[in-house]
């Protein structure tokens, strides 16, 4: 193989290694999102236990959209399950869930970050080749 042809397979591979960088960037990203999102929902947690029965709250609706209501339970909770199914569940078991949702998100995260290291140096490799690839 030419050295123009070598040149430019090296080249492409490195875009190709870039892309995929730039993906895992991109969902580790949404993965920190989520974990704060989590986070601020146990802090939630802790505060709502707090507030007596019979407080005056505000319910969401919809995004940016409230109703006043009467809080009549501050013990249990019903969460979606998934496939719209909700089961009752204590305030307690619900930041269980949360901490093992928080869990397994971190571990993937991990995953993550040993293939941007695997693949960040695949690049500098072929970043290498390409340097002495075109001194000649």
């Amino acid at each position: 193989m030419e050295n123009k042809e070598k040149l430019q397979e090296q080249y492409l591979k490195l875009q190709f290694l870039h892309e995929q960088i730039k993906e895992i960037e991109k969902q580790t990203q949404l993965f920190n999102n989520q974990v704060v999102e989590l986070s601020l929902t146990m802090q939630n947690l802790n505060d709502f236990k707090n507030i007596k029965q019979g407080t005056e709250i505000l319910v969401p609706v919809n995004q940016g959209i409230y109703a006043k209501a009467e809080l009549k339970n501050n013990k249990d909770l019903l969460v979606n399950v998934g496939s719209n199914v909700s089961v009752k569940k204590s305030i307690e078991d619900t930041k269980k869930l949360i901490n093992n949702q928080i869990e397994e998100i971190k571990k993937l995260q991990e995953q993550m970050v040993l293939n941007l290291q695997k693949l960040t140096l695949q690049a500098s490799s072929i970043e290498k080749e390409i340097n002495e690839l075109s001194k000649k």
